[in-house]
């Protein structure tokens, strides 16, 4: 239901300055708790002053203007003696709250009256001129102890709308005193409580939309709130209705989701509708920054959400890589391109390194691409810095841990892989296996020294990789040991490789490096077309097991492990 005013004399005030004000009882809102404002006569913008009797430590909230305060005070001489009033709770600093100080100071008479307000609403509400002394929430813990265990809590909402704006809640009844917050023009200024939500948020949003710098501030202040009072019984705004505690919680999550700072998108041209599209883009833009995790992802978000708005149908994201030039995701490729953004489109440029750009094609020729919506969007890519710099930090990450797993799995001498990776590699349905030795290594090493014999190696990993097949591929064991993997080999295949490489190591030069100045090797054959139920170490100690064979047979010499036992050597 609706509570209306009570109104037993519907007639002008004969104060000069409240001309346009209509005389009503004040209303009790909850258990001493009254609404005491003043309601003005065609004006949707109404505000509200709260009073909370509590003796001879009762609190005035948001006092209001020259235009309500004898009305407020008229109220306040019906319901106590004016003595009573201990505090002057000012949410922030704005003229319709505090411009009414200078009269208070004229009729409240106790010495200890003081206006409760936070350090920087009161760096302006001291020029009022008031003559009260200053209560700072902050230096007080954010809390008013009140007489019979009664207290006023405080929480910071900053920059809704003022940087220091606060909101009030009374432990007596549970009543949240919202400032701006909740507030809301007004269609009937008859109406003072309203249990309608979608009403509430009706009458909220051109004003949240007007007053609240943005979707994010309102969404955290509104969170600081609910996390510091889990018991709200009922919403005291100093604009709009009063919200029952049957709606709280609805009303809570409808402003929550209510887009805000539009007159921020534009510099000249109000029109609400065209900005309140923009925000809307805005808003999924942000979104997007939250969810997506890929530049293709990413610009494929901003490609559609700003194609809704009928401002393009193509974009680009572009980030010149350190060390890799640019790269340039696109809405038409499902791949990056190592190339600059398309020339001739709007080109949003990021300040900063490394250097970023988002490019914008027009949607359509007839229309030129919106200013307003190209500097949302512009605002929109800068807020990208930090996901770029993820990417980065992504990148790099990637780049580093490649170089370690190549560290790890590469033989550092002759670039071949290592131990570690032949028992990371994945193995093929078939292969077979190459195990060689180089013949009397340890005389190079002995005659020539260890210098001589590690460019030895370099040259054997060389011969090596230009004997085997494309695919094949090459591991340094240890010492002069080496291995073969070539997947899909038959013993047939494996013969003529070995062979190949065995020929090939003949025609190193090796003069001053090695005795005589050639080198011969021995090589092992194995292979699953043999032993089709073998794994991998029973073909490895095959392959190792016709390596020794080979050695023993006179070495320079291939030997296949068909035939053999294990238990043979």
């Amino acid at each position: 239901m609706d509570r209306s005013f009570h109104r037993p004399c519907d007639q002008a005030s004969t104060h000069p300055a409240d001309t346009a004000a209509l005389r009503e009882d004040p209303v009790e809102i909850a258990p001493g708790v009254w609404w005491v404002g003043v309601r003005l006569a065609h004006d949707h913008f109404q505000c509200h002053t709260y009073f909370i009797a509590n003796g001879s430590d009762s609190v005035l909230i948001d006092p209001g203007s020259p235009l309500t305060i004898e009305g407020t005070l008229a109220k306040l001489r019906a319901i106590t003696d004016l003595d009573a009033i201990r505090w002057l709770v000012c949410h922030h600093s704005d003229p319709d709250i505090c411009a009414a100080l200078p009269r208070l100071g004229q009729v409240l008479t106790r010495p200890d009256v003081q206006v409760v307000t936070e350090w920087r609403a009161n760096a302006l509400i001291r020029h009022y001129g008031h003559g009260f002394s200053t209560y700072l929430v902050e230096q007080h813990g954010w809390c008013l102890p009140l007489a019979g265990d009664r207290r006023l809590e405080f929480q910071l909402t900053p920059y809704l709308h003022f940087p220091g704006a606060m909101v009030s809640h009374d432990s007596g009844t549970g009543t949240l005193f919202s400032s701006d917050l909740f507030g809301g023009f007004v269609p009937d200024s008859n109406v003072l409580e309203s249990d309608d939500a979608a009403y509430i948020i009706e009458n909220a949003r051109p004003f949240h939309q007007h007053y609240m710098p943005s979707r994010e501030l309102l969404s955290a202040g509104l969170a600081r709130i609910r996390s510091r009072w889990s018991r709200i019984e009922r919403i005291a705004p100093q604009h709009g209705h009063i919200v029952p505690a049957a709606i709280v919680d609805q009303v809570f999550h409808a402003l929550g989701a209510m887009e805000c700072g539009v007159y921020c998108l534009a510099d000249a041209d109000l029109d609400l509708k065209r900005l309140l599209r923009i925000a809307e883009a805005r808003r999924r833009l942000q979104e997007a920054l939250i969810h997506q995790s890929s530049p293709l992802g990413m610009v494929r978000a901003i490609g559609h959400i700003l194609d809704a708005t009928g401002q393009t149908n193509a974009c680009e994201l572009a980030v010149r890589m350190p060390g890799d030039g640019w790269t340039t995701w696109s809405t038409q490729a499902d791949h990056p391109e190592r190339r600059e953004p398309t020339p001739g489109w709007h080109h949003i440029c990021l300040t900063g390194e490394p250097a970023m750009v988002l490019a914008i094609r027009d949607g359509a020729a007839a229309t030129p691409f919106d200013p307003d919506m190209e500097r949302m969007v512009r605002d929109f890519a800068e807020s990208m810095r930090p996901w770029v710099e993820h990417l980065l930090e992504d990148q790099r990450h990637a780049h580093e841990v490649a170089a370690l797993n190549t560290a790890a799995h590469c033989d550092p001498l002759t670039g071949l892989a290592n131990r570690r990776a032949l028992e990371a590699a994945p193995l093929p349905a078939s292969y077979a296996l190459i195990e060689l030795d180089l013949d009397h290594f340890k005389q190079i090493n002995d005659s020539f020294g260890h210098d001589a014999g590690d460019r030895v190696l370099r040259q054997v990993a060389r011969v090596l990789m230009d004997s085997v097949r494309e695919n094949d591929r090459t591991f340094r064991l240890g010492g002069e040991e080496f291995l073969v993997l070539l997947p899909e080999a038959d013993r047939a295949t494996a013969l003529r490789v070995a062979e190949r490489i065995r020929l090939s190591m003949h025609g190193l030069d090796l003069r001053g490096e090695a005795p005589g100045g050639r080198l011969t090797v021995s090589l092992g054959v194995s292979t699953t077309a043999a032993e089709p139920t073998a794994d991998f170490p029973r073909m490895m100690a095959l392959a190792d097991r016709a390596l020794y064979a080979a050695k023993a047979a006179g070495r320079d010499r291939v030997r296949v492990a068909d035939g053999l036992s294990l238990s043979s050597r």
